[in-house]
């Protein structure tokens, strides 16, 4: 342990751990009581720093930015490509060309990256099949489902990253 705060991460990660445990709990005698203490502390010492990152990560600003400005884009666009897959399905002139689409991010942090091949996963008309580095590999209904640039930096923006 350093000191540089790892241990007071440690405790507040414990204490939210036994909480959420206790609140899911039903047994509260103490063999099971003991046995949430010390797996909260396993997990707490282990992974403190996934839950209370260094100051500099800038967590809370990302994680606001996150909820408030790109999830409700996300769904907007979601929704949008919903009724656009269901109306080329249903319309016998509208193109349905499957293809697989490659392209290249600028995206350097893993939480950025998972982001985007999520997001375009959740996007109907998009899988992402593959993502080695910064490579995607993803497919595509028709060509004009690729909504990679357009979802990389509104992606690059929330998690401060040059695309």
């Amino acid at each position: 342990m350093t000191g540089d705060g790892t241990l007071v991460k440690i405790i507040a990660t414990f204490g939210i751990l036994f909480a959420f445990w206790a609140m899911l709990s039903t047994y509260f005698d103490a063999f099971h009581l003991i046995g949430g203490v010390i797996c909260s502390a396993i997990v707490a010492v282990l992974s403190h720093d996934l839950l209370i990152p260094g100051r500099r990560a800038g967590v809370i600003r990302k994680t606001g930015r996150f909820i408030f400005w790109y999830v409700p884009w996300l769904l907007v666009e979601i929704f949008h490509a919903g009724f656009d897959v269901a109306y080329r399905v249903l319309h016998p002139s509208m193109p349905i060309a499957p293809s697989i689409i490659s392209f290249d991010t600028g995206l350097s942090g893993d939480v950025s990256r998972t982001v985007l091949a999520n997001s375009m996963t959740l996007t109907p008309g998009t899988l992402t099949v593959d993502v080695e580095g910064g490579v995607y590999i993803v497919h595509s209904l028709c060509p004009t489902f690729s909504r990679d640039a357009t979802m990389q930096k509104k992606v690059a923006a929330v998690f401060e990253e040059k695309e």
